[in-house]
């Protein structure tokens, strides 16, 4: 399919670099946010935009703490040596520290299946933003599956967050069943048979397409009078190619989620007509060409970036403090309508950002203005005039 790019697909790229960047001094390394020199008040204060893969971002970031443990195989390990780490990471990295004597593929499928399906810990006002709600600091008393189902019957406190992520549509318990959640019900009846079936299919045949994984896991979710689990199952099956290369064709193909659509549908244009997917994966391959980014990598990069463009701050808790009148991405898109922009503030369409107890997504601000998106960048242009 041949594709139009938009002026919105050089800031992408602009984007893609300056995340780079702060994914390897800040993330990675340890210059701290607010002297990154990024140039970029939004990703100087607000501790999201620093990641261009997967496996280090906020939602992986309990991940790679049980996986690796307290030793030097941790891709933190630099960090930690030095005494640059949370006190989670400290407490969870300590804690499973020689689980891998225990758990095998099995397992470990479990604990990334569990992590994403309950929400990834994730809580974009705080920081750290991985480590919310989740059952993973407590998982290491468990030498395997049965164990863990036990605690997921057993444990007293809620394990569970859509701070961020969406939660699937879980089965509902039986009548009369031991099950307090329907979110329990598929850890402890379905999730079980799920991994141990999965493992057989990994381990036949060769490496497998990440599409490849994720259709077999809806046929099994069908088979099983599940819904699909599109969103939770994409992010698990991530999981496996950042933890599991071996059984991955890490640079194939992979899902889109509603945000990395949106983001994709601003960057380029379809030329001709044909099915969404193809647009989405030639789009995909463009941004392959000039980023190196593997798919799974950058669909994560495109959530992120059109979070960017809409200056997203979840107010609240590690971010009360900053003023979102003055806080700001240096994005380019000066007519861009949606989120929190700048040019809604000097048109007076809001009074002030800092009113607000919500980030004000998609069209919040302009429908209470009771302005259109042509008119709102009408306005914008006789504003800012050309530029």
């Amino acid at each position: 399919m041949k594709i139009e790019l938009t002026h919105y697909y050089p800031e992408f790229i602009r984007y893609f670099k300056l995340a780079e960047d702060q994914q390897a001094k800040c993330n990675l390394g340890s210059v701290p946010y607010l002297k990154s020199s990024m140039g970029d008040d939004l990703m100087e204060n607000v501790e999201l935009y620093d990641v261009v893969e997967r496996k280090f971002a906020g939602f992986s970031q309990i991940v790679n703490d049980v996986f690796y443990g307290w030793t030097d195989k941790h891709p933190y390990w630099h960090k930690m040596q030095k005494g640059h780490h949370t006190v989670q990471r400290k407490t969870v990295a300590t804690n499973w520290t020689g689980k891998h004597s225990e758990f095998g593929l099995e397992e470990w499928l479990y604990v990334f299946l569990l992590h994403r399906v309950c929400g990834s810990g994730i809580n974009y006002a705080t920081k750290p933003s991985g480590y919310h709600n989740t059952l993973l600091f407590e998982l290491y008393k468990c030498k395997d599956i049965p164990e863990m189902t036990k605690m997921v019957m057993d444990y007293p406190k809620s394990f569970y967050t859509s701070v961020g992520y969406q939660f699937p549509a879980f089965p509902k318990p039986p009548a009369g069943s031991r099950h307090k959640r329907g979110g329990d019900y598929f850890l402890v009846e379905f999730a079980p048979r799920l991994v141990k079936d999965l493992v057989k299919f990994l381990e036949e045949g060769g490496k497998k397409d990440l599409r490849q994984i994720g259709e077999w896991m809806f046929a099994w979710n069908k088979k099983n009078d599940l819904r699909a689990y599109r969103f939770q199952y994409a992010a698990f099956i991530a999981d496996i190619a950042d933890w599991y290369p071996e059984f991955v064709n890490r640079d194939s193909n992979f899902y889109y989620g509603s945000n990395a659509v949106e983001c994709i549908s601003y960057l380029a244009k379809p030329l001709g007509r044909g099915k969404e997917e193809q647009f989405l994966d030639t789009v995909m391959e463009q941004i392959f060409r000039d980023t190196g980014s593997f798919p799974y990598n950058a669909e994560d990069v495109c959530c992120d970036f059109i979070r960017w463009v809409e200056n997203y701050v979840r107010p609240g808790a590690d971010y009360q403090h900053l003023d979102r009148d003055k806080i700001w991405s240096s994005h380019r898109i000066h007519d861009h309508p949606y989120g929190r922009q700048k040019p809604m503030l000097e048109l007076g369409l809001i009074k002030s950002f800092n009113d607000l107890d919500v980030h004000p997504s998609d069209d919040y601000v302009l429908s209470r203005a009771g302005m259109t998106e042509t008119e709102y960048k009408n306005k914008v242009k006789e504003l800012y005039g050309s530029r």
